[in-house]
């Protein structure tokens, strides 16, 4: 056996297993990670909602209102109508 027969065989035989791990990469993608995946999502939504909503309730408590008073409600409603338009002015501006 010469050295050019062995270098095919161990290409062939690299290529193989490459080709075997691809497979086994989307076969575990497929019936592992897939099926997680709206679920995932929707946990970081979730998550995403309470920072915000933690982040305007500490904005609010920065500024001097107490909790549950009418002008903290009032200020968390103000925070979310700002941040709408930010975000809105955001995705507006990145769509070009």
């Amino acid at each position: 056996m010469n050295t050019k027969e062995k270098v095919r065989r161990v290409y062939d035989n690299v290529e193989a297993a490459l080709w075997a791990t691809l497979l086994a990469f989307v076969i575990y993608f497929i019936v592992v990670t897939l099926p997680n995946m709206r679920k995932i999502s929707q946990q970081n939504e979730i998550a995403q909602v309470q920072e915000i909503a933690a982040e305007k309730a500490s904005y609010c408590e920065k500024f001097g209102m107490k909790v549950g008073t009418d002008k903290f409600n009032q200020c968390l409603l103000d925070l979310g109508e700002f941040r709408m338009k930010v975000e809105k002015r955001t995705s507006d501006s990145s769509e070009f």
